[in-house]
């Protein structure tokens, strides 16, 4: 049964971090959504159709896009911190890797051409100076080597197959919902928590933050948008600035927040200037508007309430 009138959208990974926030987007403009997970799940919006599968599973992916209607695809699903995968290479690559491939080859059989496909701010590696999309793939993980890696099946698959991939080049992701370790939870935990945040290093360190929401919307405006002209985009927010500088953001809220950060940069993360999005503004319409100023304490409220 399709999820609803007209063509679906069909979303991976729905009901992840960044991947909720996109089925809401959706849900909420009046579109039919397909929310595909490897876990058991239930929407109670006659908009939303949870169907679980894995990504690995060639025939219920092809028979899910045709079964329901679906005509593009936002691919979030992926095992999706550069850290973790410095521990975990081999189940990044399968689930990144293996997993993007069986999307793009289950949208080729099924017929659908757009997907916008996940990628990260990790596939550029170092990079000193403004960030735009020409910049050179150097990854420093696992993780980044992934994401070059499916960046670089979509090129084969847009020219072979007459596909319409696009992929976006996201960068730090921060807001409600997210658990994963990170620059804003990891302040603000410790400040919620009372205990004391403290490095011998990372002060000088700049992360180019944008909200989960922004995210969301930057890839339904690319699912949506006519004849792109290229295949990669930056999605950033509003914020470029040091750990010094978002320590102090989180003293506005936490004025007794004990955070000592030593000089210097953060080790195995990328060291990076601000994004141009300069292209994402151009094609696909998008502009960041959830600033820290904005969303910091909407944020520490939801991890107050979810301590886990």
């Amino acid at each position: 049964m399709s999820a609803g009138p007209g063509p679906a959208v069909l979303v991976t990974g729905g009901l992840g971090f960044i991947g909720q926030y996109v089925v809401e987007r959706l849900a909420e403009s009046g579109r039919a959504v397909v929310s595909y997970n490897r876990d058991y799940a239930e929407s109670d919006d006659p908009r939303v159709r949870m169907v679980q599968g894995e990504l690995f599973d060639l025939p219920r992916l092809v028979r899910t896009i045709q079964d329901e209607g679906v005509d593009r695809i936002i691919h979030t699903a992926a095992m999706s911190h550069p850290t973790v995968s410095i521990d975990l290479p081999i189940t990044t690559f399968a689930a990144n890797v293996d997993g993007t491939l069986k999307v793009f080859e289950a949208a080729r059989l099924a017929g659908v051409r757009r997907i916008v496909n996940f990628s990260s701010e990790c596939a550029y590696g170092h990079c000193e100076g403004p960030v735009s999309e020409d910049a050179p793939r150097r990854p420093l993980t696992p993780y980044g080597v992934t994401k070059v890696t499916t960046e670089l099946l979509a090129d084969v698959y847009n020219v072979l197959y007459g596909m319409d991939i696009v992929s976006l080049r996201i960068t730090e992701v921060w807001g409600p919902r997210n658990r994963m370790p990170g620059p804003v939870r990891d302040l603000l935990r410790a400040a919620i928590d009372g205990s004391a945040y403290e490095l011998d290093h990372g002060a000088d360190h700049c992360f180019n933050l944008v909200h989960a929401r922004d995210v969301a919307r930057a890839a339904v405006l690319a699912a949506d948008a006519d004849d792109p002209s290229q295949p990669v985009f930056n999605v950033a927010g509003g914020d470029y600035l040091s750990f010094e500088e978002l320590s102090a953001r989180v003293r506005e809220i936490f004025p007794d927040a004990r955070i000592v950060l030593g000089p210097g940069p953060v080790p195995d993360r990328d060291r990076q200037g601000p994004y141009s999005i300069e292209a994402a503004r151009r094609e696909l319409g998008y502009e960041p508007e959830w600033t820290l100023e904005r969303g910091l304490g909407e944020y520490a409220d939801w991890l107050r309430s979810n301590p886990a």
